[in-house]
């Protein structure tokens, strides 16, 4: 009886270990003005994943967008403003730009970002599949971060015994790890946590 006790807290406390899932490394200001327009720009790629960046944000807009409060600013209106702007890695955009784009859409904060890995890696007879990523909310004009994370996750970070919990596709992980880093996003609420920016999300 004790033996079968033993073996059954041993099996729990594998399921326990090999199941946990990394948390994004997160900071926020606080909360955001209501009705923050946001502008999601390009994220940098710094993978052989050609496809990385094209894949994410994407799914970053579809998730921030069910989001109470936040207005997202359209990808057409995105990309026809940073055709008239010779830059590539908005990761490092320069102030000057942050504020131009900004202006140019009309918009409160701009996130930006970097892709750090994405694709698989070989486990034994599997693939596994594993994305890393930063993401920053920054502030325009000014360029104050309003919100930043870094996320890493891999598809054998949930699995427990024989399997169960793992995930086998990259895009299922990154849609995962995007619902993951926007749980710590900042809320929205009626302060006027946005310099410059009514509670109607006009500028004043």
């Amino acid at each position: 009886m004790r033996d079968g006790l033993r073996q059954a807290s041993l099996l729990l406390l594998i399921a326990a270990i090999g199941g946990c899932v990394p948390e994004p490394r997160a900071h926020q200001v606080g909360p955001l003005a209501a009705t923050p327009r946001i502008g999601i720009l390009p994220l940098a790629n710094y993978t052989a994943d050609r496809d990385a960046s094209d894949r994410m944000r994407p799914m970053l807009a579809a998730e921030l967008g069910t989001r109470a409060g936040i207005a997202l600013v359209d990808p057409g209106a995105v990309e026809a403003a940073l055709a008239q702007e010779p830059w590539l890695l908005f990761d490092r955009i320069p102030p000057e730009l942050l504020d131009r784009i900004g202006q140019q859409l009309g918009a409160d904060a701009l996130m930006v970002g970097a892709i750090l890995g994405s694709g698989y890696r070989q486990d034994g007879a599997e693939q596994v599949p594993h994305v890393s990523y930063s993401l920053r909310l920054l502030q325009v004009p000014g360029g104050r971060v309003l919100w930043g994370a870094v996320h890493s996750r891999d598809g054998t970070d949930g699995e427990w015994l024989f399997g169960f919990g793992r995930v086998h596709n990259l895009e299922q992980l990154l849609e995962r790890s995007i619902v993951e880093s926007l749980k710590t996003f900042p809320s929205v609420g009626v302060a006027d946590s946005l310099p410059g920016v009514s509670e109607s999300g006009a500028r004043r």
